[in-house]
């Protein structure tokens, strides 16, 4: 039998409050319902373990996506130094899981070619995509009057400013 991986959570401090959808909205490049077709790689760009995921782009809130794209989500699998499997989370963000709906808000990496989401509230599973669930009222109404956080007004690129962790076994 398998061990389980140990599960490690790392704190990302952002640079804006990102519960606050507004802010969400303004800092997004895409905001977009999608399906999570399957998961295509896992990368440690900046040091971090990072998933891509296949996304077929269902219907777009901001920006003009369609088709399949590539949707990069901070956290994945990694081995520890004495070479064992972990779980890295940030913020408690669990990973995709294929076959499921979710609401995403992204930001564009054009060196990458990917959409990386937002940790936690950039991916929000929908149990139905019709007009009237919550999370899509709200993403609608926060795109009619958007935030563009201060950070990213005066040219700083990028969410993770640093990162701290807690193991859990």
């Amino acid at each position: 039998m398998t061990k389980p991986p140990e599960l490690v959570h790392r704190q990302l401090n952002e640079i804006a409050d990102f519960s606050n959808p507004q802010l969400l909205a303004g800092a997004a490049d895409n905001v977009f319902i999608g399906e999570v077709i399957t998961e295509v790689s896992s990368r440690r760009p900046d040091g971090f373990p990072e998933t891509q995921y296949a996304v077929q782009v269902k219907k777009n809130l901001k920006g003009t996506l369609n088709g399949n794209i590539t949707v990069n989500q901070l956290g994945g699998f990694e081995k520890n130094p004495a070479g064992h499997r972990i779980l890295v989370l940030y913020n408690e963000d669990a990973l995709l899981k294929k076959g499921q709906t979710y609401l995403f808000a992204t930001r564009y990496l054009k060196s990458e070619k990917w959409h990386t989401a937002f940790s936690t509230h950039g991916t929000v599973e929908l149990k139905n995509t019709l007009e009237t669930n919550p999370s899509i009222q709200q993403m609608t109404r926060a795109l009619q009057s958007p935030i563009v956080p201060d950070a990213l007004k005066n040219k700083t690129n990028g969410t993770i400013q640093s990162s701290t962790e807690s193991v859990k076994k």
